[in-house]
């Protein structure tokens, strides 16, 4: 009867202990867990914005684009980092313009690029040549093409034109 009565309490004692949860091998599954999220968040965002009234083109594109100096060609205006370069009158008359040269825009792009130049050397890298366009839609062809062309003369040879992905 005594050893019944033991056995029941080293029972009844065995149940009522507290167990201890091993999370070692749960903390290491979350540590996993979050490496991964953190190598596959991506935090450059988006890196251009596009101007306030421009509807940039669609396309298939592959690759985000850089940080760089930026134009924005819209219906009626032609701007270098927020400041104008051609607009009114002169925009209209780029319609009908032989050359393919855009003045104005050329005197601004060269104070840029030789700014740039000077930044570059001060900080001792190699100035890139390199130029954002963001056009709208309904620019036409030929404005577009004189504008990388002034580009291209102006010491920005490398250009990339801004579009939205198509998803």
């Amino acid at each position: 009867m005594a050893n019944a009565r033991l056995a029941r309490q080293q029972r009844k004692s065995r149940s009522q202990t507290q167990v201890k949860l091993n999370i070692t091998s749960m903390m290491d599954m979350f540590t996993i867990i979050l490496v991964f999220l953190l190598k596959s968040f991506s935090t450059q965002g988006q890196l251009v914005t596009p101007a306030k009234g421009l509807l940039l083109p669609t396309s298939s594109i592959e690759r985000s684009a850089d940080q760089a100096q930026t134009i924005k060609i819209s219906k009626n205006t032609i701007v270098v980092e927020d400041v104008l370069a051609v607009g009114g009158d002169e925009y209209a008359a780029l319609l009908d313009q032989k050359e393919f040269m855009i003045g104005p825009l050329y005197d601004v792009l060269t104070r840029f690029a030789e700014e740039a130049q000077r930044l570059a050397e001060a900080t001792g890298k190699e100035f890139s040549g390199e130029i954002t366009i963001q056009g709208d839609v309904a620019i036409p062809y030929n404005i577009l093409t004189r504008v990388m062309y002034t580009c291209g003369q102006a010491g920005y040879p490398v250009m990339n034109l801004i579009v939205y992905r198509k998803e």
